[in-house]
């Protein structure tokens, strides 16, 4: 799994990737992030140990002594320019962060996107199963 998981995510490198058209712009209140059974509101982060699911759970931002996800698809990063990035470290096979950006414009940052929902990835990408965060997450991949 995870030899696969990181070919798949160093594959990923999408130059400066937009979102997708109708994504940009637009109020953040409509955000919601999904965090194992749960959907998290506008003013929450999906909270959890990565490779470890069981351990989601909405909280606020800064209430997160885990690994807090802001965003799980484009949707969600309207406000900030459209597109949720996973910040992916290669040599450690996990992600440092995951944030809200004007684009995904490094090898090291993976769009990330609601497990097999390809509208949410770039021309030719199409979302796979991100099992890090758990059940609903994927990545853009080839």
């Amino acid at each position: 799994m995870v030899v696969g998981l990181i070919s798949a995510a160093s594959a990923c490198w999408l130059g400066d990737y937009q979102p997708p058209t109708g994504h940009a712009g637009g109020p953040a209140q409509g955000r919601e992030v999904h965090c194992g059974d749960d959907t998290c509101g506008p003013s929450e982060v999906c909270c959890l140990e990565q490779d470890n699911a069981s351990s989601a759970a909405c909280t606020a931002a800064d209430a997160c002594m885990l690994f807090p996800i802001p965003c799980d698809d484009p949707d969600d990063c309207a406000h900030l320019g459209g597109v949720c990035c996973g910040l992916w470290d290669e040599s450690a096979s996990r992600y440092t962060a995951v944030e809200c950006s004007g684009a995904c414009s490094s090898s090291d940052r993976v769009p990330i996107c609601r497990l097999d929902n390809d509208a949410d990835c770039p021309t030719g990408r199409h979302c796979k199963e991100e099992r890090l965060f758990g059940p609903g997450f994927g990545f853009c991949a080839p």
